[in-house]
């Protein structure tokens, strides 16, 4: 499954400002998916992006 980024739109309690603060990561099969549960579970996160992740250690690669 991949994982996708959710995050939520609140004011913030001391500067009465409009901030993003991120979410829990969800597993879904697609970001519709994704959003899809974030609105019927919670209907205040929203998905960011899907997670990508890289492998930094990869042997074969060289840059000599």
């Amino acid at each position: 499954m991949k994982k996708f980024l959710t995050s939520v739109l609140a004011i913030h309690n001391v500067n009465g400002q409009l901030g993003k603060w991120p979410g829990p990561v969800i597993e879904a099969e697609s970001f519709e998916e994704a959003q899809a549960w974030c609105l019927k579970n919670t209907q205040y996160l929203f998905v960011e992006q899907e997670i990508i992740s890289v492998d930094t250690n990869d042997s074969t690669s060289s840059l000599n």
